[in-house]
């Protein structure tokens, strides 16, 4: 006798019957249950629905679950917060999104531990009141103004999560045994998948088939997922996969959203079967509108990263010229069709200043992929990519203009080029690399209002650097211009490039190029720069130093610059790596720009209002004794240096005990007058600090 059905089957065939009924305007009934397909071993399915025409359907129904130990963890952390939630609302605690680590504790246990825990927690919050977000002891607090109770989430790292390998692991173990068991004839044969699973989606179920080889399962016709009571779709149509074996396009919108999707995943797996689908389906439709998948397209064009690898560029071609006209995004900038609030609208974001270093959207992908084809030194593919280039580097949207920047600097790079690294000829059409060099001057010209599009563009520059002294003034200036910190970080590489190298540079641009304007426009930006470029040119120039790029005279001149404008700390710093370098080769030098740093650093602070621990002094330990052998300059930066450290809330000044240690390196005859005077100034910091850091006086 037939074993009977449980409730939660025939709860879902119910609400599945209903469902059906609406999706093909009939009804359904349920004519059967555990219908039997093979006397012999018994096999059958678990319901026949029978519409008035006399259609059937065979259907067989399981749940998705995650593992046995999966579900275990998850009945223990679900039975842990039931008891930890109950404690903290009795205790008046709420307004809180807790995230938990792992619970490891016997089911007996959970009680008394909620108890205590909840003990802690409460103490925990109270301690965090004034922060939006805090952590501790492996719990993560969100404050929530209108929450009025306390909500738990599993922690990231408690569990590992993901829902695509969980669908695929349980019906991997499935499928074998639930296609025998609709092995009928005259019946539409569906599995319906019932989800029992945490974060487990249509989508996921989707993704996770769209790998399966259904060849192994050909008694399925269609699968249905419930994530929620209700809530079904179709994750597996037989006709769609015989239409991408078949290469043959789909009609009906079930059919054609399941196979978009299953295009989306595939071509992420990079199977050149959905490759060969894409193309052909094209070739029969005469376009690619039928792709409707802004993730399917996309992906298509990281699959043309893989045909680019295999020197498959005609191939990675075609997807350039079936996508480069895509609406993704738009080219004048506006909200996008699925974006009608704008939350991702990066052209919007930039106009407002914003970064927007991520690569999305359609075109986007494939400003990429065409700057790869660049780099793949094949002048022939050139110049229907500088065709393209140059559309979106004159289009409306400012996202698509940065991302067509990649392009430009890959070509600009290449302007010069007459041989392959392989030695063999680089043959690229003469016009075309003067129209790249004029166009990437035109392109900075008209975003120089746009500092994201400058910050990108500035990058043209990195490889050849072969501007003319009016190019390299202008250009220069149109950087500069933007007064932003992100542009000027990386402008002061450029600066420095064209005061202190670019003349030498001319054996290999042509022609003669006087640095005196840029020598000039150096200083300007060390004296009176904004804070960033000031302190970038700073590390420049620290690195010319200690990589011996040019000798110490060629710089030399610049360093006490930075001690002439306006004060910026940055450049301090960078100035004090400068100090500790040049105390091991020109000393003297060295202990005059320290001398000179802290009497910049005493009078800036006499004048700023005061904001806490900002300031710190360094090289001071190098520098000391060097001022040995002048007793007198050297007590005069100690006692500096004790004024700076108690004005300014006890900053750090360096290793207190080697600081008033040199008294020890004074010639002989000053040492005993030397030690006396710092014994008063270190006797006067530490009435104001007892703690401060002892000194062996008895040397």
């Amino acid at each position: 006798m037939p074993k009977a059905k449980e409730q939660w089957e025939e709860e879902a065939i119910e609400r599945f019957r209903k469902y059906l009924g609406e999706e093909r305007s009939t009804t359904y009934a349920i004519t059967g249950r555990d219908v039997v397909v093979n006397l012999t071993t018994g096999e059958n399915f678990d319901y026949q629905l029978q519409a008035q025409d006399g259609t059937k359907v065979a259907a067989e129904i399981f749940r998705l679950v995650e593992s046995g130990e999966d579900l275990a963890r998850g009945k223990v952390w679900g039975s842990m917060i039931d008891h930890l939630k109950k404690e903290l609302l009795n205790r008046g605690v709420k307004g809180y999104l807790i995230s938990t680590p792992e619970f490891t504790i016997k089911k007996k246990e959970i009680p008394a531990y909620s108890s205590k825990l909840a003990i802690e927690l409460e103490q925990a919050i109270k301690n965090n009141s004034e922060v939006e977000k805090f952590k501790y002891g492996g719990f993560e607090f969100h404050r929530f103004k209108d929450l009025d109770t306390v909500v738990f989430s599993s922690h990231s790292g408690a569990r590992s999560i993901d829902p695509h390998g969980t669908a695929a692991a349980r019906l991997a173990e499935k499928l074998p045994k639930k296609n025998q068991q609709v092995s009928v004839q005259d019946h539409e044969r569906i599995l319906l998948v019932v989800s029992w699973a945490m974060f487990v989606d249509g989508n996921d179920t989707i993704r996770a088939l769209s790998g399966f080889d259904f060849s192994e399962f050909q008694n399925v016709d269609k699968m249905f997922f419930e994530a929620r009571e209700g809530q079904f779709a179709l994750v597996y149509d037989r006709s769609v996969v015989d239409a991408i074996k078949g290469k043959q396009p789909i009609a009906g919108l079930p059919a054609t959203q399941l196979m978009l999707q299953y295009m989306r995943y595939q071509l992420g797996d990079k199977k050149q079967e959905a490759f060969d689908y894409v193309k052909t389906v094209t070739s029969l439709t005469g376009s690619i509108n039928w792709l409707a998948d802004d993730g399917a397209k996309e992906n298509l064009i990281s699959f043309g990263e893989e045909l680019l690898a295999k020197d498959l560029i005609d191939e990675a071609l075609w997807i350039v010229r079936q996508l480069h006209n895509d609406p993704s995004p738009n080219p004048d900038g506006t909200n996008d069709k699925d974006d009608p609030k704008g939350e991702f609208n990066y052209h919007t974001r930039i106009l407002r200043g914003e970064d927007a270093n991520i690569i999305t959207t359609v075109r986007g992908h494939l400003c990429w992929l065409m700057m790869k084809m660049v780099a793949k030194n094949q002048p022939q593919y050139y110049t229907e990519i500088i065709d393209i280039m140059t559309r979106y580097l004159k289009e409306d949207n400012l996202y698509i203009r940065i991302q067509a920047s990649f392009m430009l600097i890959e070509l600009w790079g290449r302007r010069r080029a007459t041989r392959n690294q392989d030695g063999s000829a680089f043959t690229w059409k003469d016009d075309e690399r003067q129209y790249i060099r004029q166009l990437a001057l035109d392109t900075i010209r008209a975003n120089r209002s746009y500092a994201r599009v400058m910050e990108a563009l500035l990058q043209i520059f990195n490889k050849v650097r072969d501007l003319n002294e009016d190019e390299a003034e202008e250009m220069l200036n149109l950087f500069l211009a933007t007064n932003d910190d992100e542009v000027n970080n990386d402008l002061a590489a450029f600066v420095v490039y064209f005061a202190l190298f670019r003349e030498a540079d001319s054996q290999y641009y042509g022609g003669k190029f006087n640095p005196d304007k840029f020598i000039a426009l150096l200083k300007e930006q060390i004296k009176n720069g904004a804070p960033s470029i000031s302190d970038s040119i700073a590390w420049h120039l620290w690195k010319i130093l200690v990589d011996k790029v040019l000798p110490y005279e060629v710089i030399k001149e610049y360093l006490p610059l930075f001690l002439e404008g306006k004060y910026a700390s940055g450049a301090m710093t960078k100035l004090a790596l400068i100090i500790e370098e040049l105390s091991k080769t020109v000393p003297d030098d060295a202990a005059v720009l320290y001398e000179r740093a802290l009497e910049s650093l005493e009078n800036y602070l006499k004048t700023k209002p005061k904001d806490g621990y900002q300031y710190y002094i360094e090289g001071t330990e190098e520098v000391l004794p060097i001022l040995a052998k002048e007793p007198k300059r050297l007590l005069a930066v100690v006692g500096r240096l004790k004024n700076i450290w108690m004005a300014e809330k006890q900053i750090y000044i360096g290793n207190i005990a080697i600081i008033f240690g040199t008294y020890q390196l004074v010639p002989a005859e000053h040492k005993k007058e030397m030690k006396k005077a710092f014994k008063v100034i270190y006797d006067e910091m530490k009435t104001v600090n007892p703690l401060l850091q002892d000194v062996d006086w008895t040397k």
